[in-house]
């Protein structure tokens, strides 16, 4: 879009976030319940938004400390997605980093915009009660790892 007065011009582009899927070792992955909207009460990978001109894995490691209290370690990455979803009338593109992790140092404790943080058996994991359409993939991705 560009603005008829000054010209300024602005670009429509997809939101960056960074997540990581933390094995407890006993093959549970750690999911988060969203305390806000969008999706409010559904079970989310915890991460969020990237910063401007922060890179992936500076993200997710400073989300999991603020969502979740715990710090990474052995961090790889899982792939990339990407979605859209709806939010106060306007269509949202992201562009999501996923990050297979471990949990470091630290003990869980959900941060304000989290209700709950749960470790589940994959195949225990509430499907119908996920907040993004990705996620199903991305937890198969997750579970198709060799983390022996």
């Amino acid at each position: 879009m560009e603005c008829a007065e000054c010209g300024f011009v602005t670009y429509a582009h997809s939101m960056p976030t960074a997540s990581a899927l933390v094995d407890d070792g006993e093959g549970r992955v750690l999911l988060s319940r969203r305390a806000l909207d969008p999706f409010a009460g559904k079970w989310d990978v915890p991460g969020g938004f990237l910063e401007e001109g922060e890179h992936p894995l500076d993200c997710v490691r400073r989300e999991l400390r603020e969502e979740t209290g715990i710090g990474l370690v052995n961090v790889s990455l899982l792939g990339i997605w990407m979605d859209e979803y709806e939010y106060k009338r306007r269509l949202v593109a992201t562009l999501n980093f996923y990050f297979a992790a471990q949990m470091g140092d630290g003990a869980l404790e959900p941060a304000d915009d989290v209700a709950e943080l749960r470790w589940f058996v994959p195949d225990d994991v509430p499907a119908d009660e996920l907040a993004f359409g990705h996620i199903p993939d991305v937890l198969s991705a997750w579970r198709e790892l060799d983390r022996g």
